[in-house]
């Protein structure tokens, strides 16, 4: 799936075929277990920042696709949620540092 998004006076097009992949969620077949998912990607391109992006996908035919561009910190929650880190950013995982002061889960910030 591609989705071009606006940068200063060009664009980015993100591509789930050529990006780099970092959460692939499960599949499974339609009306059954593992039918929708969210992956995690990551757009890199000479000259502009990195992009994470969240690939909402359904093997159900009445519903769509959709790619959403994401923060750092929101890449980094997907993947703790799922028991996951962001190594590429460690001095950025600000959930660690959270949790050295007692905090226990994402969902307690």
């Amino acid at each position: 799936m591609k989705r071009s998004i606006a940068y200063n006076e060009g664009e980015i097009v993100l591509d789930t075929d050529r990006d780099i992949c970092i959460y692939y969620a499960p599949r499974g077949r339609p009306g059954g277990a593992y039918a929708r998912g969210k992956d995690l990607y990551l757009h890199e391109e000479d000259g502009v920042p990195d992009v994470y992006y969240i690939h909402t996908w359904s093997m159900e035919p009445s519903e769509d696709e959709q790619l959403q561009a994401v923060s750092i910190v929101s890449a980094e929650e997907f993947l703790e949620i799922r028991g996951l880190m962001l190594a590429a950013y460690p001095e950025k995982a600000g959930s660690l540092a959270l949790r050295s002061y007692g905090y226990g889960t994402a969902e307690e910030f």
